[in-house]
């Protein structure tokens, strides 16, 4: 890890999980000045993974160039000793794994209008990505993040919706697949098309955006079985319940837009991130 003689320096540990440590860290700028950051550092168990490295590196690299409001900014990416980190914008809350453990514990749920709220800006973050395009040649860049789940959705004190971990998802979707159950804990928020082995583009991303809508409405997870290969089954299959009759307070319209999104077939779901941004828009706009 980055220590007092290097540029920055570790004040605490935030998270841990399969893939990587978090920290809050402070940057030493010019004139004694200093910036608050968040270290990601990558375990070094991953980093002897000579594919992943490479993988990790050419999604890191894009990341330093996604700006939006709703993305948490990347600044600088370093290696030391056997691990690389990256180094991130400081998002001073919680991420919404957390907020619906803690909302559980005191038999509460997201509710109907912040639920919508949070899609919607997770949308915005994602429809950014799925667009960007190369600053040199005006190529697109095909972004995909492939870990949309709710670890990697932080929530600002400020009520900031920021998706997180554009840099490693690429990379982590290779190791699943050169080395099985080394990545665990990503298989419930995975497409049909993911499980499968097929390539997956941006709608994969509004898949998953579906799976934590449902949760957030139902307080209920939908792809979770008793072992990981129970759950691929389950998310193959993608056999939605009735929603209403798990939470009748949810609206008809709501419930068909969830439908859309967890679509089966990539075609019969929302084009792009956009457009289930504008459907979920005019939900809330209808009813006040």
């Amino acid at each position: 890890m980055p220590d007092k003689e290097q540029k920055y320096r570790i004040l605490e540990r935030l998270d841990s999980g399969g893939m990587a440590e978090i920290y809050r860290a402070e940057a030493d700028l010019i004139h004694g000045m200093k910036k608050t950051v968040a270290v990601k550092r990558v375990l070094p168990d991953l980093t002897r993974n000579k594919k992943f490295v490479a993988m990790f590196l050419d999604e890191a690299r894009l990341s330093l160039h996604l700006a939006h409001a709703n993305i948490v900014q990347v600044f600088d990416i370093g290696r030391h000793d056997e691990s690389f980190f990256i180094v991130m914008e400081y998002v001073d809350g919680v991420n919404l794994r957390s907020l619906v453990k803690s909302l559980e514990r005191r038999n509460k749920s997201v509710g109907l209008g912040p639920a919508i709220f949070i899609a919607m800006e997770m949308c915005k973050g994602l429809g950014y990505a799925h667009d960007a395009v190369n600053m040199k040649t005006g190529e697109p860049q095909n972004i995909v993040h492939r870990d949309v789940s709710p670890p990697n959705i932080l929530m600002s004190k400020n009520g900031e919706i920021k998706l997180v971990d554009f840099g490693l998802a690429k990379a982590a979707s290779q190791l699943e697949q050169t080395d099985p159950g080394i990545v665990k804990g990503k298989f419930s928020y995975l497409c049909p098309e993911a499980t499968l082995g097929e390539e997956v583009d941006r709608r994969a991303d509004i898949f998953a955006v579906g799976i934590i809508l449902f949760e957030m409405l139902t307080g209920t997870r939908l792809f979770l079985g008793a072992t990981d290969l129970e759950t691929v089954e389950l998310i193959r299959d993608a056999k939605i319940p009735d929603i209403k009759k798990i939470n009748s307070k949810i609206p008809k319209e709501v419930a068909q837009i969830v439908y859309k999104t967890l679509a089966k077939d990539p075609n019969d779901r929302f084009s792009n991130a956009y457009d289930l941004q504008e459907a979920l828009a005019h939900v809330l706009f209808d009813r006040g």
